[in-house]
């Protein structure tokens, strides 16, 4: 049950997508927000302020590092102002925290007290990132032992729930979450699998979802690269959510994000959520 919701924000119109997405779930779950800047401490370290300088041609004057942080700070401060009037407007309980650090370290951390972490897909150099996914929201992915929902729109839209299952554990527990979230949105649930034994894996899922009273239960079996067939699928379908595992089989692939789940992440057409 969702009652408490990490939402970074950096102040830049994905980000403020990602909140208006959770301020939706917070009204259907009755749930809390906690919303978080963090001042990325990079950007205050002496060779990222000496490289700007060799660029400009000159040197750092006095106190340089003290005038980016506070602008930093004030650029955080504006952000989350801009989260606490949009809560307060929707009588959504907000607190808020300014911090400094290694961003996706901070994030990560802080979702910890969170039930679920909520961001908007790309950041404030994403209309660079031709659509991906920026390398926070990987890093928070690959790291964080709350669930994490990546979504692209600002309001949940779609009836269907997609549960990517493919017989890991990771799937095992998408799976049971993607059922708690189609009983609780009140939406059929659509089980997608991409593998070559697709009728025995399913049955083995089916077996669990049985005692899932009134679920409405879609099986569907595809053939072919299962990044690409599972965000085609919830496109075709509708889908308001697609719910996978962070990651598959491999141990390796539990280092960094698969490469199925790097793909749904950058082209899903609708909110992602992955669990560990």
């Amino acid at each position: 049950m969702i009652k408490r919701m990490l939402v970074p924000t950096d102040g830049s119109d994905m980000a403020r997508r990602g909140v208006t997405y959770a301020l939706a779930l917070a009204e259907r779950h009755g749930a809390s927000i906690m919303a978080l800047h963090v001042v990325d401490v990079k950007l205050l370290e002496g060779p990222f302020l000496r490289d700007i300088s060799a660029s400009l041609g000159t040197a750092p004057y006095v106190n340089y590092t003290g005038n980016i942080s506070s602008l930093l700070e004030a650029h955080g401060a504006s952000a989350l102002e801009e989260v606490e009037r949009l809560c307060a407007e929707r009588g959504v309980p907000c607190e808020t925290t300014l911090a400094t650090g290694i961003v996706p370290r901070v994030i990560v951390e802080a979702g910890e007290l969170a039930d679920l972490i909520v961001l908007g897909r790309g950041g404030e150099h994403s209309p660079w990132l031709e659509g991906l996914a920026g390398s926070t929201a990987q890093a928070v992915v690959r790291r964080a032992s709350t669930p994490v929902l990546v979504t692209g729109a600002a309001a949940p839209e779609g009836d269907k729930v997609v549960v990517a299952y493919d017989g890991s554990l990771h799937a095992r527990k998408a799976l049971r979450a993607g059922a708690d979230v189609a009983r609780e949105w009140g939406m059929a649930l659509h089980l997608v699998t991409v593998r070559g034994d697709a009728e025995a894996v399913q049955r083995e899922a089916l077996g669990y979802l049985e005692s899932r009273d009134g679920l409405e239960i879609v099986c569907a079996a595809r053939q072919g690269d299962a990044g690409e067939e599972i965000s085609a699928y919830a496109g075709e379908s509708g889908a308001a959510v697609i719910v996978m595992g962070a990651f598959g089989h491999s141990k390796l692939r539990q280092l960094v994000v698969g490469s199925t789940t790097a793909y749904v992440l950058h082209s899903a057409p609708c909110p992602l959520l992955l669990l560990h």
